[in-house]
């Protein structure tokens, strides 16, 4: 199963436009490897290597290639050298080398990529893969692997919180809410079984309070992918005063495709607008809330590794 990164930034601020988030402040890390910008074609030079090989566990087919260092734009190239704190515990290192990664889901488990001894000469099918693959530039750094997230070092540590399930009143008010929402009932009314769409014979999904920069959001994520009934349903409240606020909900055409569970909870700016990370088995992608209306945020926008 992939575990891939997202974002949902909310804020129970009006703002008059969403806050920019620059490349230093946030990147996504992918294979170990952070990611600076999706890549052209004429930014490869080389042979081409085979980074991992697809496989029951993990579907995904990866390559890697060097990079013509005189198509890349200069402001690309300075991210060379760049020290980065990467993940919650702000791992330090340096990127020492970029390149470009390229990622994609062949058919079949087997191919040209198991006889890959050695690097590839550019030509053929394994050309015409990297060229069907999202490519990206990353830049490679030793030391601190398996995070999810990387930011420039020399900036303030941004503040992080982990979830808890809660179990308590506070859960039972928030299910309630939930499923008093509109897009909740819109769900149910095309629900032809018993009981509730989101509950399965376990229960419903847990409930999950993240405490951030004095303030306490409860989150919930709900979908149903059953005889043609494909939905999901996302809600952040803010704790306040032990009432909850509902501060967002988002709908299937805003959200991933598949499952997903939020993860963690960062404030990137230090102004108290939190962003939430979410795993999901297909899609990366970020919203950022500008007073009442969400808007799609291109600089965290990634296509599906």
């Amino acid at each position: 199963m992939r575990a891939l990164l997202g974002l949902v930034v909310l804020s129970s601020v009006a703002y008059a436009r969403p806050i920019p988030i620059a490349p230093e402040e946030l990147r996504h890390v992918v294979f170990d490897h952070v990611v600076i910008a999706d890549a052209k074609d004429d930014w490869g030079t080389g042979p081409i290597t085979i980074e991992k090989s697809p496989s029951e566990q993990d579907v995904r087919l990866v390559m890697s290639r060097a990079i013509d260092a005189k198509q890349l734009p200069a402001a690309l190239r300075a991210w060379d050298g760049r020290r980065l704190q990467i993940g919650d515990d702000r791992c330090a290192a340096t990127i020492t080398e970029l390149q470009l990664l390229a990622v994609s889901e062949p058919e079949h488990e087997s191919g040209f990529w198991n006889r890959a001894v050695r690097p590839l000469p550019p030509r053929g099918e394994a050309l015409s893969t990297w060229r069907a693959s999202h490519v990206w530039l990353v830049g490679n750094y030793p030391g601190c692997a398996n995070r999810r997230w990387a930011r420039a070092g020399d900036l303030k540590a941004a503040a992080i919180a982990t979830p808890t399930i809660i179990t308590d009143k506070v859960r039972d008010d928030a299910l309630a809410s939930f499923r008093a929402l509109p897009a909740y009932r819109t769900v149910q009314a095309r629900f032809r079984a018993a009981g509730e769409w989101e509950a399965s014979d376990s229960g419903v999904d847990p409930f999950l309070r993240f405490d951030l920069a004095g303030r306490s959001f409860i989150t919930h994520v709900a979908g149903i992918d059953q005889k043609g009934l494909v939905e999901r349903v996302l809600a952040i409240w803010e704790l306040v005063d032990g009432k909850l606020a509902l501060r967002h909900v988002a709908t299937t055409k805003a959200l991933p495709p598949r499952s997903f569970g939020i993860v963690e909870a960062l404030d990137v700016h230090g102004v108290g607008r939190a962003l939430f990370l979410f795993h999901t088995n297909e899609s990366r992608g970020g919203f950022d809330e500008a007073g009442d209306t969400v808007t799609d945020v291109p600089e965290l926008r990634l296509a599906t590794p």
